[in-house]
Order: C-alpha cells, then sequence, then structure tokens
C-alpha cells in the first residue's frame, strides 16, 4: 500500500466523482446478486457491465474491476451463508474505493520519484499522480503487475499495488527438505525441519490481544469513544508487524537446507468450523494466520522456495511414527500420546511432522486421495492414514489477478 501525493482540486475532483461512479455500479451488481440469489460471474457480467459503461460513463478496465468487485463481495456473502452464518447482504460504502484494472495504470519512475500514471478513458488523456515510496519499497516498484485499487482513508488517498516476484528456480536433482509448519493459537507455528523443531510462542500475543480487548471494553463502558478511536489500527499494526518477523524468521529457517520445500495447512474456513468459550472465540477471531501464511508465500517466492498446501485433518490426531487415527491420541491439549505404539511428544511438533509428511507424499504422487503408500522412505517419515494432500489451485481464473494472491506493497 502506497500513499499518493496530497492532489491538487481537479485532481482531487476526478478521483472523488469515479470513486461515485464505480461504487454505483457495484451496486448495480450486487443487488442483481441478490435479486437473483446469484454470484455467477458470466450473469452479474450481462448486468453490470453494458450498464457501467452506458450509464456511468465508465471505461472499459473499470467496468471490468466493477464486475469483479460485485462477484467478490457476494461470493464472500454466499460462502458465509452456506458456512451457516447469518451475515446481512453487502452494500458499497465510501471505502470501496476504484479498482485499477491491469490496463488502466502504469507506474513511471521520473528521475528518483515514482508516478502513478492512471487512464481517464479518453484517448491520451491520462491523470498523473506523484507516489510516496518507501526506500525498503523501492526494488519491488519494477515487479508491479496485475489488478490494483485506490482507496481514500480520512482524507488522503492510497493505492494498492500487486506485486509479482520473479520465482528462482530451485534444483531438483537432490532429495526435497520438506519443512512442515503447523499453524495455531497456543504457538504461532511450530517449524519442524530434518533435524531440528522450532516453535513460536503465541503467550505474549494472546496477553497483548486480551490486553487491547480490556481496554475497548472499558472504553466503551465509560463512553471514551474518543479514545477508542485512538487506540484504531494499533492492534492490527503490532499484530502485522509480528507475522513479518515469523515469517521470515520461518523462511531464513527453510534456506539452510538444500532444496527446500515448505509446507503449510490449507485452514480456509477454519473460524466457522470451531466454536468454544467467548474467549476461545475471541482468540480464533483475531487469529491473523491468513495474513501469517500470505507472508511466508511471497518471501518464500522471492528466495525461490516453493511452498504447498496440505488437508489438516487428522494431523492432530495421527501418530508421526506409527499412523494410528484416533482422538484418544490427544490426552491433553499440549500433548500427544499414541495408544497404539505408546510414542509420546509434544502436540504440535506431531502434527507438524505429519504435515511434513503429507507434503512429501502429495510431491510424489501428484495430488492423492488416499494414505501414505507402502514402503516410501526418505527423510521424512511416511505420511500417515487419514492426511490428506491438496493442490493450491485458484477456484475462478477470472477473479485471480483481483485477489490478494500476490504480495502487495
Amino acid at each position: 500500500m502506497i500513499k499518493v501525493v496530497q492532489p491538487n482540486k481537479r485532481k482531487a475532483d476526478w478521483l472523488d466523482a469515479m470513486a461515485v461512479r464505480f461504487s454505483q455500479a457495484v451496486q448495480i451488481g450486487l443487488d442483481a446478486a441478490q435479486a437473483e440469489r446469484t454470484s455467477s460471474r458470466a450473469k452479474l457480467h450481462r448486468v453490470v457491465y453494458h450498464q457501467a459503461r452506458a450509464k456511468f460513463g465508465l471505461p472499459a478496465d473499470y467496468a471490468r474491476m466493477a464486475v469483479n468487485a460485485a462477484v467478490s463481495l457476494a461470493r464472500s456473502y454466499y460462502g458465509l451463508r452456506k458456512a451457516k452464518q447469518r451475515p446481512s447482504f453487502p452494500k458499497v460504502n465510501g471505502s470501496q474505493g476504484i479498482g485499477l484494472g491491469v490496463n488502466a495504470y502504469a507506474v513511471v519512475q521520473d528521475g528518483r520519484r515514482f508516478v502513478l500514471r492512471v487512464s481517464t478513458g479518453a484517448r491520451g488523456q491520462y491523470l498523473w499522480l506523484p507516489l510516496c515510496v518507501p526506500a525498503r519499497y523501492r526494488d519491488r516498484i519494477a515487479s508491479v503487475y496485475g489488478d490494483a485499487r485506490l482507496f481514500k482513508r480520512r482524507g488522503q488517498w492510497y493505492v494498492m499495488l500487486p506485486v509479482r516476484q520473479p520465482q528462482t528456480p530451485v534444483g531438483c536433482s537432490d532429495e526435497p527438505a520438506f519443512i512442515g509448519v503447523d499453524l495455531g493459537v497456543a504457538r504461532h507455528a511450530t517449524v519442524v525441519t530434518p533435524d531440528r523443531t522450532v516453535f513460536f510462542d503465541g503467550k505474549e500475543a494472546r496477553r497483548r490481544r486480551e490486553h487491547f480487548a480490556d481496554l475497548r471494553r472499558r472504553y466503551q463502558r465509560h463512553r471514551r469513544t474518543d479514545r477508542v478511536k485512538e487506540q484504531k489500527g494499533k492492534e492490527s499494526r503490532w499484530m502485522d508487524d509480528l507475522n513479518h518477523k515469523i515469517s521470515r524468521r520461518i523462511v531464513d529457517l527453510a534456506a539452510r537446507y538444500p532444496n527446500p520445500v515448505i509446507v503449510l495447512e490449507r485452514l480456509d474456513g477454519i473460524r466457522y468450523r470451531t466454536h468454544g468459550s467467548k474467549c476461545f472465540n475471541r482468540m480464533m477471531a483475531s487469529w491473523a494466520f491468513r495474513d501469517l501464511v500470505d507472508k511466508i508465500k511471497y518471501k518464500a517466492a522471492r528466495s525461490g522456495i516453493p511452498v504447498i498446501f496440505v488437508d489438516p485433518r487428522k494431523t492432530s490426531q495421527t501418530c508421526s511414527r506409527c499412523g494410528h487415527v484416533s482422538r484418544s491420541n490427544r490426552p491433553e491439549q499440549a500433548t500427544f500420546r499414541c495408544i497404539a505404539c505408546g510414542y509420546s511428544t509434544n502436540a504440535d511438533r506431531n502434527a507438524a511432522r505429519n504435515i511434513a509428511a503429507a507434503g512429501a507424499c502429495l510431491l510424489s504422487q501428484g495430488r492423492p486421495d488416499t494414505a501414505r503408500p507402502d514402503g516410501q522412505t526418505g527423510d521424512v517419515s511416511p505420511r500417515p492414514d487419514g492426511v490428506q494432500g491438496c493442490a493450491s489451485v485458484h477456484s475462478d481464473s477470472n477473479l485471480a489477478s483481483s485477489m490478494l494472491e500476490p504480495h502487495r506493497l
């Protein structure tokens, strides 16, 4: 996310007017999605695209981005409904911003500064917006590619740019070293390598989150909304910094081994499948696992380390030594003790070993849908029965460039 230098009145008026027209086009798509009870991109495209072009005068790339935004919001709503949640149907607000298609903008370097060139829709006419690019982002500007977004926060314009980092080819002549990563709440991550286990304790993070929650409760009880507003974003910025540090340590740890492969769990929808006490639900809601996974992915891509995902089911109940699966293998939250072979170890370490083994089987068999193969040997133990692998494939190629898959500045 890059800050835009405060535009003059003419540029600011154009941005505000375009934001209003773009939001109106997105709302038309949401109204159609609600009326027809659909999130089909083809159906919403037929409704939104031509109206956005004719009624609001949006250029082609802006109209396409309006369709994508409506489809994304509708699919988010119906996904929550499918998970048996009761969300209200989304409505466009002032924070929607302006979607910039890949052909509607460019980042141009002018001497030592960078300028965002935005198409106005008329041939040869552009809006030039100087950017405040921090020094740590300057080397990534050359890798900007894909759909972007302009948005306004507290009177200041920002642009979110997608970055596709070039991957360094990884040699496959030797046997890969699988790095299993188990994500959790008690521990942010447990990393198992071929010769060691590293724990990232989450006790301090839970204490600080409870502190922030207690502050909000006390301020709201005394109607100190001014204090609540002062705290806005403080917790998320702290968590973002912590995830950056954890992801960097994980990638650096993996880079020590020849031909490393990082194996992660696919945890999509876990918040809707787990329920507990009020404190537990709050911890689950504030668990920034997706942000941590995204940071691991883009840092690993910059280092040329592949990242694969496996199904997390049964990883915590399966013995990494004999493959026996049972809920009774977990007598306590932090302890794993196999009732079949008697093997005892830390529960998170056992789960991370199962994840690494599932990744090894995933690469050796392609896209497996059964248990471990017989007679498999190597540094990583065979994948236990009941632990499944899955490939990382985007569900809709038309929306791939509009989603947050690439790392964004």
